[in-house]
């Protein structure tokens, strides 16, 4: 082989080698974790233990946790409701996606913001901060079942801010992975002077 073919033939391999160098260089790499979206709020939410993430164009995978949200009042972060000293709450479960789990029984809990069971600035900044504390046994927290989907509470204290969180449970120890203030957290203030018409049921 002469040394004009030994050239052509190294040019030729060297060419080769960097145009499979350019192809591994533009391919993807995963460098962190993949996130998915709470359906209520569409809060980016970091997938963790039992918490799987759809695939990327393809259908959702179930949610891996029972969650509900309170119907009234409708919660909001920007807006808290104002309400009278005794008020009925609502909520509903949300409908999972076949093969998701449903609640089984519900905690809920009540905050005053000069109450010494939690810091009542903290739960506004990071909600997500009750369930580090209480979860998995929620020591404290009212428990009914599923088929109680409101609670009625007496004598709040006027001029007070309050929230309310609202955990879904079910069997085998699972519980709502978010506190949310789009869905199962209210944080709302109370006059006395209120009185509330809910319309047809005959409520006030």
């Amino acid at each position: 082989m002469s040394s004009r073919d030994r050239n052509a033939l190294a040019v030729t391999l060297l060419l080769a080698l960097s145009l499979a160098g350019c192809g591994r260089a533009l391919a993807p790499v995963g460098t962190g974790s993949a996130a998915t979206r709470d359906a209520a709020s569409g809060a980016s939410i970091e997938p963790g233990p039992g918490q799987p993430v759809p695939d990327e164009g393809g259908p959702a995978s179930p949610v891996a946790f029972p969650s509900a949200t309170f119907t009234d009042p409708r919660p909001s972060p920007l807006l808290s409701p104002v309400l009278p000293p005794t008020y009925t709450f609502r909520w509903s479960p949300n409908v999972p996606i076949p093969g998701g789990p449903v609640p089984t029984r519900y905690r809920y809990k009540l905050f005053e913001e000069n109450g010494t069971d939690f810091d009542f600035q903290t739960i506004l900044v990071k909600p997500d901060s009750l369930l580090l504390f209480y979860a998995p046994g929620f020591a404290g927290w009212p428990e009914v079942d599923a088929s109680v989907t409101q609670v009625t509470l007496h004598d709040l204290e006027p001029y007070r801010a309050y929230i309310l969180v609202l955990v879904a449970t079910s069997g085998f120890g699972h519980y709502d992975q978010v506190v949310s203030f789009y869905r199962n957290a209210l944080y709302f203030h109370v006059n006395p002077a209120l009185v509330v018409d809910r319309g047809n049921d005959g409520t006030r």
